[in-house]
């Protein structure tokens, strides 16, 4: 259940960023059709401003889309640490190493799961996004981003279309590994209280 509530939140987030393109587009070139027949006779600082304002609203769509995403991630391992231990570990989901020792506890060893490496990426360029604009430390580990720490992120959209099937894959395997040590709890074959 809770991998449909996530995939529907991210279809969500693919339709705002899908809107805000087509709006930025659909300005840009009523823009360009004025900056045609106003020729001459309106200031190119007031043009150039304007077109700079659709770049910062792309740039903007992007940073939300991406912050969006992992959103989808967070809620989704909150929920299902919510299900596993209760709401005192759902409390700790948000913390990364306390989200990967609730999951090792239950035999799931999260870099294992794949797109994980993928699902980090994501993790640090939402913290990059939200925390300076720039690539971190974390961010830079990864090999898109080496040789660019302190560097500001850039463009970012082509990021979200490139992590977008990472995180719904990720998601599916994390459901498909919970759903059978669920069924191993039922079975016995997993003592749930030692977890």
């Amino acid at each position: 259940m809770y991998l449909h509530i996530a995939k529907y939140e991210m279809e969500g987030i693919d339709n705002f960023l899908e809107l805000a393109s087509n709006t930025r587009k659909s300005k840009q070139k009523s823009l360009k059709q004025f900056a045609a027949k106003a020729s001459g006779s309106v200031s190119d600082d007031w043009l150039v401003d304007d077109f700079t304002q659709f770049n910062d609203f792309a740039v903007l769509s992007a940073e939300f889309a991406l912050i969006g995403l992992w959103r989808c991630i967070e809620l989704y391992r909150e929920r299902t640490i919510l299900s596993a231990f209760g709401p005192d570990a759902a409390a700790q989901a948000y913390k990364h190493r306390e989200f990967k020792k609730k999951l090792a506890s239950l035999n799931i060893v999260e870099e294992r799961l794949r797109c994980s490496r993928s699902v980090d990426e994501l993790r640090c360029l939402n913290n990059s996004i939200k925390h300076s604009q720039r690539v971190n430390n974390e961010l830079a580990d990864f090999r898109r981003w080496k040789n660019r720490q302190g560097k500001r992120l850039g463009e970012l959209e082509t990021h979200y279309y490139r992590l977008r099937p990472c995180a719904e894959q990720y998601l599916l395997n994390l459901e498909n590994r919970l759903s059978k040590m669920a069924k191993s709890m039922e079975s016995g074959l997993i003592d749930f209280k030692k977890c």
